[in-house]
């Protein structure tokens, strides 16, 4: 908290300065300017970017639904395995947000796995290669709130669809996009975009140069709280609209 306070003190001392010795208005309201932009430009310019781009970047298209027992994944959030012991204290190789796909009724979810991650340890590991994984609930479950899951390698994709998607990040601003084909005829049958800005956390709450990275990311992280256009539980529930469960 200090630095931040050192350079209000020192932001006031120079604009009073300037003020005191000039009386031309541009450079009196330019010094102000540079002092409060300085260092929060990058705060300011994610929520012009946001609420302008918002009208323009989103969508939520179906343009045909299908039915399916699975879904094959290719691309952002389930791309990696993780490998973690579950309450049983048996070693297990999950997909990330495979259970969201069980708790909507489907039997598997494949997908296409370009690096590995020890949920204790923390080190990722590239596959390269990329591997198919698919996933099953674990019927040795005994906690109903959680569904417990298996992933292991096979050489072919079952499910007939795919669901791509790509997240980038441009400093404070983010855009999720998503595309589900048909895999034998290649024909796009949904898309979604989504574009969102990270908020601040933490203190201070004000950006403090975090432009810099000084913080590492940490008042850019540790939240889920996007605001996000359009919201982002449509993000992650866009291919279950597209998708249904077949019956």
């Amino acid at each position: 908290m200090a630095l931040p306070f050192l350079y209000i003190v020192l932001a006031i001392s120079v604009v009073w300065l300037v003020w005191k010795r000039t009386r031309n208005r541009l450079c009196r309201w330019l010094v102000i300017a540079v002092a409060i932009l300085l260092p929060s430009w990058d705060a300011i310019l994610a929520t012009v970017v946001y609420y302008g781009g918002c009208p323009f970047v989103a969508k939520s298209l179906i343009y045909e639904t299908a039915e399916t027992e699975g879904i094959y994944y290719e691309g952002s959030y389930r791309d990696y395995l993780l490998i973690s012991q579950d309450w049983t204290g048996n070693q297990s190789r999950v997909i990330a947000l495979a259970d969201k796909d069980f708790k909507k009724g489907y039997q598997y979810l494949e997908a296409l796995v370009t690096e590995t991650q020890d949920m204790y340890q923390g080190n990722k590991l590239p596959v390269s290669p990329p591997e198919i994984y698919r996933c099953f609930p674990r019927m040795d479950s005994k906690q109903p709130s959680e569904i417990l899951t298996e992933c292991e390698r096979v050489k072919e994709i079952k499910s007939g669809f795919v669901v791509k998607t790509k997240s980038k990040k441009y400093g404070l601003i983010g855009i999720d996009v998503i595309k589900i084909y048909n895999r034998s005829t290649n024909h796009l049958i949904a898309e979604f975009a989504d574009i969102s800005k990270i908020p601040y956390t933490g203190m201070p709450y004000y950006p403090f140069f975090t432009w810099l990275n000084w913080d590492h990311g940490e008042l850019r992280s540790g939240t889920t709280e996007f605001v996000s256009c359009p919201p982002k539980e449509e993000f992650w529930n866009f291919q279950y609209k597209a998708l249904k469960v077949r019956k």
